[in-house]
Parts: C-alpha cells; sequence; structure tokens
C-alpha cells in the first residue's frame, strides 16, 4: 500500500507537468521556434519515465528496510475496499489515454497511457498482496510484493526513457510507411524518379523527397503535382505529415527510382 500510495502522490505532480508539456507542445510557431515546439513532448516522455524509475527505487528500498516476519499489514480488509475502486478508475483512464494518445500521436501521452497501466499492474499486485495476507496471515508476502512492483517500475521506466530519447535522435517511418510512400512516387504520373528520400518520425512526422521532372513542366503543374503527392501521402500515412518536395529536372542519362 505504501508503494502504491507513493507512486500515485506522484502522479499528481507529473500530471501536472504534462499538462504543461501537452499546452506548449501545440502551440503555433513563432519567431524563435518556427517548427513549432512539439519535442517538448519527447522531453516530458523522458522527465516522466523517470520518475517512474525514481519511484521503482523508492518502492524497492521501502521493501527492502521491512522486516520480513510474519507480521501482517493492518487492516487488511479496509485496503481491499479501497483497491477495487481505484482498479477500475485506473483501467478506466488507461483506455481514454491510450485512445487519445493514437488519435494525437502524442509521445507524452503514449507515455502516460504505460505509466497507467503500470499503475493497474501495480495496484493489482497490492491487491493479490492484501487478499493473501487476509487469507493465509503471511506478512512476507507484502514486501514480495513489493520489490516485484519495483522492479516492475523500473522496467517500464527504461522504456519510456529510451522511446523518448529515440525520438530525438530523429529516427525515420518504420519500413513498411517509406515503402508507401515509395510506392505513391513510382505510381504518380509527372514523376520520372525519385531520389534523397528521407523521413523521421515523431509527433509531427516529415517526408522529404527530390523528384525528377521533365524540364518543360510549368511552374502550375509543379505546384500541382506536389499538392497531389502531399495530399496522397498524408492519406495514406496520416493528416499530420509534412511533405517537402524539391523538383530537379530530367537529364539524359539521368536513372532515378
Amino acid at each position: 500500500m505504501v508503494s502504491s500510495a507513493l507512486d500515485s502522490l506522484g502522479d499528481i505532480l507529473v500530471s501536472a507537468v504534462k499538462l504543461w508539456v501537452v499546452r506548449f507542445s501545440d502551440a503555433p510557431p513563432d519567431e524563435e521556434h518556427n517548427y513549432r515546439h512539439a519535442r517538448v513532448e519527447e522531453l516530458g516522455a523522458m522527465f516522466e519515465g523517470g520518475f517512474i524509475f525514481a519511484a521503482g527505487v523508492v518502492a524497492l528500498f521501502t521493501a527492502a528496510r521491512r522486516p520480513w516476519t510474519a507480521e501482517a499489514p493492518q487492516a487488511p480488509g479496509l485496503g481491499l475496499a479501497v483497491m477495487v475502486p481505484v482498479l477500475a478508475m485506473t483501467a478506466g483512464t488507461v483506455a481514454w489515454v491510450r485512445k487519445v494518445a493514437r488519435e494525437t500521436g502524442s509521445l507524452v501521452l503514449k507515455a502516460d497511457a504505460l505509466h497507467c497501466a503500470t499503475d493497474i499492474w501495480m495496484n493489482g499486485g497490492v491487491f493479490v498482496s492484501l487478499l493473501i495476507v487476509e487469507r493465509t496471515g503471511c506478512g512476507w508476502v507484502d514486501p514480495v510484493v513489493s520489490l516485484g512492483i519495483g522492479l516492475f517500475m523500473l522496467r517500464a521506466a527504461r522504456g519510456i526513457v529510451l522511446e523518448g530519447f529515440d525520438v530525438l535522435l530523429n529516427p525515420s517511418l518504420d519500413r513498411a510507411q517509406v515503402e508507401r510512400v515509395e510506392a505513391i512516387l513510382r505510381a504518380t504520373p509527372g514523376v520520372e524518379s525519385f531520389h534523397d528520400l528521407t523521413t523521421r518520425a515523431g509527433k509531427v512526422p516529415h517526408v522529404d523527397v527530390d523528384v525528377v521532372v521533365r524540364p518543360e513542366m510549368s511552374a502550375r503543374a509543379l505546384h500541382d503535382l506536389f499538392l497531389g503527392l502531399r495530399a496522397q501521402v498524408q492519406a495514406e500515412l496520416e493528416a499530420s505529415v509534412r511533405v517537402l518536395m524539391h523538383a530537379d529536372p530530367l537529364e539524359p542519362g539521368r536513372h532515378g527510382n
């Protein structure tokens, strides 16, 4: 119960930070940040992962300090009564946050969903621990479950921090998405070939590509070609994808994709 209470108190602070992160990341571009502020979400996710890690260390320390005796926690029945509604509310929160994270592509909300999922396992462990203690009186079950909770929190925190760090390193879209973009480029009339296709994942994904077109193509036709490509890529991947295209004139003997 102490491990779960420490985590729940920390959730209040983390939620306040996440609220600021989400609001700030959605702020429009300004003179100093022409590409908006979405990258702050990765930092927010890493902060949340670090907090979960610290809470896991506290849970391990608390369990290690407690004497492993037959002394059972006080009033396990009251603890069980408290944990049932807590589990129900946490499960509802996880379902809602995961839905919003999928719709927005927000990494900090994805991290929050994972955090809430760890809460389900944590509270479920507490519930099982209290149930066993109430039925058997084996007090050593409580510190064992606390150790398991602490280790689980460390593992979850590691995943959150590594994912946030990976996004800061500008990872590309996954191979299946890149292949879909390549298929669109090959099937688009007016695109003779393409090269230097680069992509970036994240809350606002990017697709940059150089396309080879016939030199006699007019500016209007090139403009329409770009709009059509952008619409197809956004329809195939997601509406938030930024598509940037550079046009090269077709030269004799030049080959592309």
